[in-house]
């Protein structure tokens, strides 16, 4: 009976010791952090806390390293004031603003003290608070730092934690006084968006065009990248959505967003909605050229040749340096041309006579159209494409070299 009466007072002592170890490893690490040692320092120190379970669930393991963090900021932004910023600084500052961010959001679930007469109290909440809120503008800049460095999953989340602040408790009450006007939280919910997109992180990048234009940002550009993020995601609804919001904004100076909408009806075979989105558009725009070319694309989808030519033509009558709608309507005429060709008489006389009175004006006519398409815009590579088959149907060898010659610039 003694002897294990000795056992299990060793074995108590040991658990006692242990406890009593890593309670001095967070006195260690505390008196390094106030002796304004280097945030890694303390936090080399403090590491077997994190998962020792008699201190793993105490707020004090992790307030220690945020308020390292923290510290380590001030005294940085202090050098900045003076020019004395040491190589890399702007990257430590935002590093430990991150850094603390974390340690510092683990420690406010965790701190609650119940005193003798069972009332909870928390000890370090305030200064954690107060710590994040004071620091708010900082995270912003953070994220600039961070986009200048291509550190773009870091810009996302520096802004995420800026904004963060101004919605969620317990910062957004302390702060509501000074929280930016919706369009400055509008602008950085776009630059977030773009960070993420840079990251490659897709989804994160739609969630944040989408807070943008609830914030009321509706520059063309949000509705542009939208639609190109939800491309590549394959949300087709979130494609049809953003086109149909960009539309209405930005529609007559834009023919994309209304080709979009008609895709989506396009995937569904639904013709009718689409060619009666596209009369829509026209009957409140009629001048508009780009609403003729998107019934004109919406003709060749079905085949409808002919009618599709017809809008292309519409197009440029009402804006002769329309490139999309001369490149598709000199593109009309070749496949015109081609299939007067494969219809061509077989005798050598009667099929050169052919060519010459019904296939060659068609072949000069888009020449001449798909060269003015060209000089308005030299990287357009489809009229080239097309200039290159005319000009060697017309045995023309001097232009299909010039074509040529421009196909490798």
């Amino acid at each position: 009976m003694k002897k294990h009466l000795v056992i299990a007072l060793a074995a108590l002592f040991a658990g006692s010791m242990a406890a009593s170890a890593q309670m001095q490893v967070l006195k260690d690490a505390e008196r390094a952090q106030k002796s304004g040692k280097a945030p890694s320092e303390v936090v080399n120190i403090i590491t077997p806390a994190f998962s020792d379970p008699e201190t793993a669930t105490l707020a004090q393991t992790y307030y220690i390293p945020g308020k390292a963090m923290f510290g380590e900021f001030d005294q940085l932004f202090g050098y900045k004031q003076f020019n004395k910023l040491p190589e890399n600084g702007d990257k430590k500052m935002a590093d430990d603003l991150l850094e603390g961010y974390v340690y510092y959001m683990k420690a406010l679930p965790l701190d609650t003290v119940t005193d003798a007469k069972g009332k909870v109290k928390t000890k370090y909440s305030k200064d954690i608070v107060n710590t994040i809120t004071g620091h708010a503008a900082d995270y912003n800049n953070a994220a600039l730092t961070y986009w200048e460095l291509k550190e773009f999953a870091n810009a996302y989340r520096a802004w995420d934690i800026f904004l963060g602040m101004y919605e969620t408790e317990p910062f957004a009450k302390q702060l509501e006084k000074s929280a930016p006007a919706d369009t400055v939280i509008g602008e950085v919910y776009y630059n977030q968006a773009l960070a993420a997109w840079q990251a490659d992180s897709l989804a994160n990048a739609l969630g944040s065009f989408t807070k943008a234009k609830a914030k009321g940002y509706n520059k063309k550009q949000l509705y542009d990248y939208a639609i190109a993020v939800a491309s590549n995601l394959g949300d087709q609804n979130a494609v049809y959505d953003w086109a149909t919001a960009g539309q209405a904004l930005y529609g007559k100076e834009e023919p994309s967003y209304l080709g979009y909408i008609i895709n989506t009806y396009l995937q569904n075979k639904d013709f009718d909605k689409a060619f009666s989105i596209v009369d829509e558009a026209i009957a409140n725009d009629p001048s508009n050229p780009q609403y003729y070319f998107v019934k004109g694309v919406l003709y060749d989808n079905q085949d409808k040749k002919a009618e599709a030519k017809a809008m292309f033509k519409k197009s440029i009558d009402l804006n002769p340096e329309f490139v999309q709608g001369l490149t598709q309507y000199g593109a009309a005429l070749c496949q015109e041309a081609y299939k007067l060709s494969d219809e061509a008489p077989t005798t050598a006389a009667e099929s050169q006579a052919y060519f010459d009175s019904k296939i060659k004006p068609l072949f000069q006519e888009a020449a001449q159209i798909l060269e003015k398409a060209w000089n308005i815009d030299n990287n357009n590579t489809e009229a080239l494409r097309y200039l290159d088959n005319i000009y060697y149907n017309l045995k023309d060898e001097k232009m299909q070299e010039d074509v040529k010659a421009r196909q490798l610039q």
